[in-house]
């Protein structure tokens, strides 16, 4: 039994009790008109209430409020999302207990075309911080992107490329903000100057943080155990060497203590813009150039382990000496990405059988190096480009859709040390159609696509032909409520790594090996969507089922190399389910402020038919949170609670729950200037928690308490 269930059973009967007892309480309110926002990530002209699936829509200033970090992070309390989180500066969503290449990251509907699905220590190329909104989709929502976005999608709109006009001549904003725990700074600024609809757009970012602070020791309990064990025996041969040198070196073998070694960071993006924006649309382009160099959390230790026999008895002296200062010292591990991306994008509205037209296209030229020592220890570069345009009908007649057709070929390739996989070139093509019928009391929507990859290598050229096809039926039996239910077989073929990989991993601490043989993944699901939104209430509940034939995992052989446990690529049935529910309220006035309420929980469970758990599912989670809001003032305080994850498999620790508060204030002192300050702290109560989804959770916990301020103007 799980030391949070208490904790779990609170949250779920607040969550029901107010989903329940709120309709009635504001039964005899005024309609208030609901915040719905449209959805820019499909083909069709949806708004938020309208989606058949789940989708959670971020504004500027919520990110702006809430920035923590990377963008899995900052998005991280949302229910269903989690992060890979391999330290403040690498993290990737996971969504419903899915990630890499079943989750895929987009900015403008395009790939970030980076080397982030490939490893937990490389950092997405987007970053929240700047993003005019952010999309996230589950399940069904996101099949216009592929069978392989069966866990959902995160498309960042950053507004690189301006496709409205400015109210005034010159449009902008600037962003300043300060973090304790890291001695983080953040700094964000964007100018767009309007000549008569020719804009021109240039834009900076940068964000960097030294070594973030922690409530206590970055291993736990359990490994600093198992590390003290294996000094003990390996000092067995060494017991006549003098006490002196003997306490010498055990002070310096004292595991970390209140900042985690090698988390700092730097990451700087900069563009430049020119867009033409006319009554038939615009058409634009954006350059965009990211750098940045960050440690590696763990990467230290895990090389430790790999060459801890290796000259032992001859070198003690000299190799402890080398890991203290490659643990804390300039030479730690270090990764320098750079990336280079051009945009081409635009979109026509036009009278017509295919009344709007978007098209997009990006090209990246992306590289990154890890050093060990200071010198290059493994380089990954990958050129790639990817293309999509859509033609999409609406013509008020209660039906509109949209078809397409999209294209990615892109070459990556690894040399060096951890040169995991061989050079491999992907080539995707797909195109898809989607169609909506809805008649105001009920409607049917149904989608279709077809892929094909191929996956060129030194040992092998695979090809794969895939198909998916999703189909919803929805109703709206009161103007109170929307009920969604949908059904979707998608396929879903493996990519690079999975089928090349061969050599040792450190992120993953493990020797992978692909499987030149896999075959396509295949999936049937289900989604029952409900949502209510009536006076000062608004709830929606998302229940899902993916059945896996042919699930692709990283699973252990139980053979050695390299130092490495040897894991490979490999199908097993497996199941997917859970749930999400959130409920925001509208709780009145006290003492003239405007209160509200919001609370959420989320749920996912991994299964194989055989027998076992699939790793790193992500636990029980809950945000409750309360808002006060009176003239200039904004005040939130919330708790985020995590439960223990005691489903695990063969070859993973379990992780303990946590709570963890947060509160922050913002300020909007100028009734006639786009002017906002936040105030902040985080992690109030120095809570030491640990992310169950990430590969360093036993040796990199999440910060501990943060203060923050943060000041936002536009002009």
């Amino acid at each position: 039994m799980s030391a949070y269930t208490p904790y779990a059973r609170r949250i779920g009967a607040a969550v029901s009790l107010l989903a329940l007892a709120a309709p009635q309480a504001f039964a005899q309110t005024d309609d208030e008109a609901q915040d719905v926002i449209v959805v820019l990530s499909t083909p069709m002209q949806l708004q938020s209430d309208e989606m058949v699936g789940s989708v959670d829509l971020i504004s500027a200033q919520d990110i702006e409020r809430n920035l923590n970090g990377n963008i899995a992070d900052t998005l991280s309390r949302m229910p269903g999302v989690n992060s890979t989180y391999f330290g403040p500066a690498s993290g990737r969503p996971i969504i419903r207990g899915l990630g890499a290449d079943r989750v895929r990251m987009l900015v403008n509907g395009l790939a970030t075309l980076d080397a982030s699905s490939s490893s937990p220590d490389h950092a997405v190329s987007a970053e929240a911080l700047g993003a005019q909104q952010i999309e996230v989709l589950r399940g069904p929502a996101a099949i216009a992107y592929g069978g392989g976005a069966i866990g959902g999608v995160v498309n960042v709109l950053d507004g690189r490329i301006p496709t409205q006009r400015n109210e005034d001549v010159i449009d902008g904003f600037a962003y300043l903000g300060a973090t304790s725990v890291d001695e983080g700074v953040q700094a964000a600024g964007r100018v767009k100057a309007d000549f008569d609809g020719l804009m021109v757009q240039i834009e900076g970012l940068r964000r960097e943080g030294s070594a973030f602070d922690i409530p206590g020791f970055a291993e736990t309990e359990a490994l600093r155990e198992e590390h003290h064990e294996d000094e003990d025996h390996d000092h067995d041969d060494d017991h006549d060497e003098d006490e002196d040198h003997h306490d010498e070196h055990e002070g310096e073998e004292e595991p970390a203590f209140g900042e985690v070694p090698d988390s700092d960071f730097t990451f700087e993006t900069y563009s430049g813009a020119v867009s033409l924006v006319r009554d038939w649309g615009y058409i634009g382009v954006s350059v965009k150039e990211t750098d940045a160099e960050y440690g590696l959390p763990g990467h230290s230790h895990a090389h430790e382990d790999d060459h801890e026999d290796e000259d032992h008895d001859d070198d003690h002296d000299e190799d402890h000496d080398h890991e203290h200062e490659h643990e804390h010292g300039e030479d730690a591990p270090r990764l320098v990405l750079e990336q280079t991306r051009i945009d081409l994008r635009g979109e026509l509205n036009r009278d017509g059988l295919f009344n709007r037209v978007r098209w997009s296209f990006a090209h990246a030229d992306y590289m990154h190096v890890e050093l060990e020592d200071g010198e290059v220890g493994t380089r990954f570069e990958k050129d790639g480009f990817e293309g999509r345009i859509e033609l999409a009908h609406d013509h008020g007649d209660n039906r509109q859709g949209a078809l397409g057709v999209q294209v990615l070929t892109q070459d990556f390739s690894a040399l060096g040390e951890e040169a995991y996989i061989e050079p491999v070139t992907t080539q995707d093509w797909g195109a898809f159609i989607t169609e909506r019928w809805d008649n105001g009391l009920w409607g049917v929507e149904a989608g279709l696509r077809a892929e094909t990859r191929e996956l060129s290598g030194q040992r092998a050229n695979r090809s794969f032909d895939t198909y998916s096809g999703s189909g919803s039926i929805f109703s709206r039996p009161t103007d109170a409520w929307f009920l969604a239910a949908t059904l979707s077989r998608t396929e879903r073929a493996p990519t690079d790594v999975e089928v090349f990989a061969d050599g040792p991993h450190v992120a993953t601490r493990a020797y992978e090996r692909g499987d030149l043989n896999l075959d396509t993944e295949v999936a049937w699901s289900g989604e029952v969507t409900a949502r209510y939104a009536q006076g000062r209430i608004s709830a929606e509940t998302n229940l899902f089922l993916a059945d896996y034939d042919g699930f692709i995992g990283l699973f252990p052989t139980g053979e050695e190399e390299d130092g490495f446990d040897v894991f490979e690529y490999r199908q097993a049935d497996a199941q997917l389910y859970g749930f999400e529910a959130q409920v925001n309220a509208d709780l009145g006035e006290l003492r003239g402020w405007a209160m509200s309420g919001e609370a959420s929980l989320d749920y996912v469970r991994g299964e194989l038919d055989d027998g076992g758990n699939l790793p790193r599912i992500p636990p029980l989670s809950s945000n409750l949170a309360l808002i006060a809001e009176r003239g200039v003032w904004s005040v939130r305080g919330e708790a985020h609670l995590v439960a223990e994850q005691d489903e695990t498999t063969s070859f993973e620790t379990e992780t303990e729950g946590y709570v963890m508060y947060n509160a922050d204030l913002e300020v909007t002192p100028f009734a006639d200037r786009d002017v906002r300050v936040v105030l902040g702290v985080r992690n109030l109560t120095d809570e030491e928690g640990r992310v169950h989804t990430s590969f360093l959770k036993d040796m990199v916990p999440l910060p501990g308490r943060s203060f923050r301020i943060a000041i936002r103007a536009g002009f």
